[in-house]
């Protein structure tokens, strides 16, 4: 444009004049030239439009006085930044907003403005030519991006319940709006330009989260809600739902946005219903077992009332037989001698009654924890002795020869009458299940501890029988082979450990059982009444 001639050239022919005279009139920019002098001496119709003159004003008129304002519109613009008078000194200027007024348009309008040099021979500086336009639409569009800008913000920072964060690629913090000042606890001045490693998260989340926007930059595609673990300021741990997606930048890059939702209560609240779940459902388990264990209890007690029914009547009809006898006899005027085979039987059969009746009081005392202990100085060799003579006749009957060789005393602080019924049923037991095989018993003692030994040869415990022959009702046989409440082994147990001793068995089926008794001999003092120990009811 600088080589063209305007009007009032002259050195141009007239047909070239109105040629680059109209051509100069179609364009959108406003155009001006000054000599060296910096008189305007030709323009274009965009030029006198936005000045406010008539195109065909003189140049007297255009050299009038302009006002020359700085973009505030008050205050004026220096002489050496104004851009014809630095074209005229040979500068080259672009872009240059102005505020320009005279006084045939006081309003005035902001302009954008160039200026170049108009060089002759040598370089010499002949004038000056300055480009303008009108900036009003550009400064309209600016206003309303930096107010469309400044509302994102807005919007941005104020959002209450959501914490918006900015990042560049590598996990630097660009912006952190209040939502997330207040979650996290730190201030955006503290978080912008860093990473989160070792502030919200450890090297493996941050490592991670790196991971998730190089995807998100390579697929375009948005990741989220996902939850994450993440520590505040204070080093309390918080629980939120992040979305995350990418936005690019003028220069073509990603920038990321993090969008959190705090769940801490949720996560709470759903830890607690966990741990509420799993309170009920251990409840329920201990219920079913409960319940099991009530059908258990109800079986063995059904099965208990039916062995005790025929267990106690087995003597009665034998007993009632004999005292039927009795009477006839008697009545009859039988001698003695005839009666008393009679008696010796039916005194028997209520010797067996009545030691099954005792085992059922032994039941009811031990589970409401009244079996007392009336400990007093025993002589263990002796007390043994007593019990295998008493057995002699049933062992004989039975074809078991008991063998028991201990002529020393042996001394110890016991129940007497307890231990009795300890030696008692596991003899019993030995004859009842040794039947036609012999039995050992057996006595050794130390200082502070007596064992007993009872050995039989009978039809032994299967393994898996073995733990629970001590408990209440259990039999290791069926009760059509071989009678019996279940209770012996278990009212031995209870003894004996109430007399702070240990029973335990060792069996083959089929080969026989050893059952072994161990008592301390002098743990448990005297009293000047000879002592009563009660053991906790249930037991």
């Amino acid at each position: 444009m600088m080589k063209h001639a305007f009007s009032g050239i002259h050195d141009l022919n007239a047909e070239a004049g109105l040629l680059l005279r109209g051509a100069l009139d179609v364009l959108d920019e406003a155009i001006i030239v000054a000599d060296q002098a910096g008189r305007i001496v030709a323009w274009n119709k965009t030029a006198a439009r936005l000045v406010g003159l008539p195109v065909d004003a003189s140049p007297e008129v255009w050299n009038e006085a302009f006002g020359i304002f700085l973009p505030d519109e008050r205050t004026p613009c220096p002489t050496e930044s104004v851009p014809l008078w630095r074209a005229l000194q040979g500068d080259r200027v672009d872009d240059v907003e102005l505020y320009v007024k005279n006084p045939r348009t006081p309003q005035g309008i902001h302009v954008l403005v160039s200026a170049r040099p108009i060089l002759g021979e040598q370089g010499r500086v002949r004038g000056g030519v300055v480009i303008f336009q009108d900036a009003t639409v550009t400064r309209l569009a600016q206003a309303a991006l930096n107010h469309a800008e400044a509302r994102l913000r807005a919007i941005v920072i104020n959002t209450p319940n959501i914490a918006i964060e900015g990042y560049d690629a590598q996990g630097r913090v660009l912006y952190w709006n209040r939502a997330a000042e207040r979650l996290f606890g730190w201030s955006e001045d503290e978080v912008v330009g860093k990473t989160l490693d070792g502030m919200m998260l450890d090297t493996p989340s941050t490592q991670k989260f790196v991971e998730t926007l190089e995807e998100i930059a390579r697929t375009g595609r948005p990741n989220g809600p996902n939850e994450w673990s993440c520590r505040r300021k204070d080093g309390s741990e918080v629980w939120v739902y992040s979305t995350i997606f990418a936005i690019p930048t003028i220069a073509g890059a990603c920038e990321f946005v993090c969008m959190d939702v705090d769940v801490t209560p949720l996560k709470l609240a759903e830890d607690r219903i966990r741990e509420q779940a799993k309170r009920m459902e251990a409840q329920a388990i201990d219920n079913a077992n409960l319940f099991q264990e009530a059908l258990q209890a109800i079986s063995a007690r059904d099965d208990f009332l039916a062995v005790a029914s025929h267990e106690l009547r087995t003597p009665l009809t034998p007993l009632k037989l004999q005292l039927e006898r009795l009477v006839r006899d008697a009545r009859a005027g039988a001698s003695q001698e005839r009666m008393a085979p009679a008696l010796e039987v039916a005194h028997r059969q209520a010797g067996r009654l009545a030691a099954l009746i005792d085992r059922l009081l032994d039941v009811s005392r031990i589970t409401a924890g009244k079996l007392d202990l009336s400990l007093d100085e025993v002589d263990l060799c002796a007390l043994v002795q007593d019990v295998v003579t008493r057995f002699g006749r049933e062992a004989e009957e039975a074809g078991c020869p008991i063998s028991f060789h201990h002529d020393k005393p042996l001394w110890g602080t016991w129940d007497r009458l307890r231990l009795e019924q300890v030696v008692t049923n596991l003899l019993g037991n030995a004859i009842k299940y040794g039947r036609g095989k012999p039995i050992e018993l057996e006595l050794e003692a130390d200082d502070g501890t007596a064992r007993l030994t009872v050995r039989d040869q009978g039809v032994g415990i299967a393994p898996e029988d073995q733990g629970k022959i001590f408990e209440r009702f259990e039999r290791a046989v069926s009760n059509q082979s071989f009678g019996g409440l279940g209770l012996g082994l278990w009212i031995v147990r209870q003894i004996v450990e109430t007399h702070g001793g240990t029973v335990r068995v060792e069996s083959t089926p089929g080969v026989g059982s050893t059952f072994c008794v161990e008592l301390p001999r002098w743990r448990m003092p005297l009293d000047e009444s000879h002592g009563t120990i009660s053991i906790p009811p249930g037991t």
